[in-house]
């Protein structure tokens, strides 16, 4: 399977994800609508399927823990893939026994230690702000599963393990906006330290500039694996001229065309 595939069957569990949660937490305020006004008591046919619909929501959220799951595990593969192709292109190797075609920008600097830097700026620029921009949908989202599940445990009694059930959703998601946070804060600190390493190059050489060059690259793939987080493939599409453009100025201003081995 290749990464590009592995990536687009990640983005689309994602959004298989997004349906789940969608249909569950509609569910889940129908419900809790039905325990404060008494609909099912009003119209007793309706109590029959009511036992169905819980069902139906517990079914729903299990689902989701489940392709969160795979979504996690085609993910570290893909990741895996990626380092690997990121290393042949950065060293002229062939580990992957693949090549991937316009990811990478630096054709024309020698394979070596410095264009496998300055690949990881590129990858730390172009993640850090397709996350940031992220960023509201996701905390938009946690909030809005979190009132609703607010609500409804606030209505009614709905008994210890439906309430662990529904809960389990607003948490995985206050989990990722937290974890989307600290991500944007690290991303952004070895952003700026790429940008003072750099900027020192310009005045300087490349020469026994490796141990700290490899200390931010460390620092990058770390959050990453940390984070286990794909990035919004359509943000990405999105923002890719934008910041293609941005990155060429960036490699202006640096100097980094220049070839330093």
């Amino acid at each position: 399977m290749s990464r590009k595939n592995d990536y687009e069957r990640v983005a689309n569990l994602n959004k298989n994800k997004a349906r789940l949660l969608t249909g569950s937490t509609i569910i889940t305020l129908f419900l809790t609508l039905n325990e404060k006004n008494k609909w099912s008591e009003s119209y007793p046919q309706f109590a029959d399927y009511l036992s169905v619909i819980i069902a139906i929501n517990s079914m729903l959220i299990v689902c989701y823990i489940a392709f969160e799951m795979r979504a996690n595990y085609i993910f570290t593969k893909a990741e895996k893939q990626r380092k690997l192709q990121y290393l042949d292109n950065s060293f002229g190797t062939n580990f992957a026994n693949s090549t991937v075609q316009n990811y990478f920008t630096q054709d024309q600097i020698q394979p070596g230690f410095y264009k496998l830097c300055v690949n990881c700026f590129e990858n730390s620029f172009h993640t850090y702000n397709v996350v940031k921009a992220m960023q509201p949908k996701t905390y938009l989202k946690a909030a809005v599963v979190l009132v609703v599940f607010i609500f409804s445990a606030s209505v009614g009694d709905k008994g210890v393990i439906r309430a662990l059930i529904e809960s389990i959703l607003p948490l995985a998601l206050i989990q990722d906006a937290i974890k989307t946070s600290i991500v944007i804060t690290r991303l952004e600190n070895i952003v700026e330290n790429f940008r003072s390493f750099f900027n020192g190059l310009k005045h300087s050489d490349f020469t026994n500039k490796e141990p700290e060059a490899m200390k931010y690259i460390i620092e990058y793939e770390t959050t990453l694996a940390w984070a286990s987080m794909p990035t919004d493939s359509d943000l990405f599409f999105k923002l890719q001229d934008e910041l293609a453009g941005e990155w060429e100025e960036i490699k202006k201003s640096y100097q980094i065309n220049v070839v330093q081995n």
